[in-house]
């Protein structure tokens, strides 16, 4: 396994990938997620990428004992740590290789954008302070960089509904693939096309 010192030099820190949905993720078993994680870690460590953030493409929010049953199937996988968040919680998994993937079940961009918001108002931040910034550590953490690039598994006629922040200046990827195939030569590829292209913030491909 590369560690973080074999990282190359390409600018790459941050990858969101965008597949799948709430009920899917809910239907995998603790060995089909394990090996899902290790797919992303081990494709964006490939790639020089020291973060992941996984989010559903699409579909219905988990209700209150959906949330339970996710959450005890992403902690049986091991090296689970849970993060307190704005909207709710993020699961991180650790890997030795340097890489951490941030696991988001919120399928609704918008709504978490605006979770979020209200939880720094709730903190006591004021509408003059909000700054980008601060949105922006709000709504990645516990990543440590805005998205580079963004990988969606499904055609590029639709866009995930997941993201409304992370599509702002990111490069995007499509895969027409399905989230079952996903495994790390996909993210590898995705990867190695966007490095080959020059940086167009959020542009698409002409």
């Amino acid at each position: 396994m590369p560690n973080t010192a074999d990282f190359p030099e390409n600018g790459l820190s941050h990858v969101v990938v965008s597949g799948g949905t709430p009920g899917q993720w809910l239907e995998m078993t603790t060995a089909e997620w394990q090996g899902r994680l290790k797919a992303l870690s081990d494709g964006a460590a490939a790639g020089g990428a020291h973060w992941v953030t996984l989010l559903p493409h699409h579909g219905e929010d988990f209700d209150a004992s959906e949330k339970v049953r996710f959450r005890d199937l992403l902690e049986s996988t091991g090296k689970i740590v849970v993060a307190e968040v704005g909207h709710g919680e993020r699961y991180v998994w650790h890997r030795d290789n340097g890489v951490n993937v941030i696991v988001d079940c919120m399928a609704s961009g918008h709504e978490r954008f605006a979770a979020n918001v209200e939880a720094m108002r709730g903190r006591g931040v004021s509408p003059d302070d909000m700054s980008e910034e601060l949105l922006s550590q709000e709504l990645l953490q516990p990543a440590e960089q805005e998205a580079d690039l963004v990988v969606v598994m499904g055609p590029p006629h639709r866009m995930p509904e997941s993201m409304v922040w992370e599509l702002a200046y990111s490069e995007l990827v499509f895969l027409d693939i399905a989230w079952s195939d996903l495994n790390s030569s996909h993210l590898e590829l995705a990867i190695d096309d966007f490095n080959r292209r020059h940086r167009r913030f959020g542009g698409l491909d002409s």
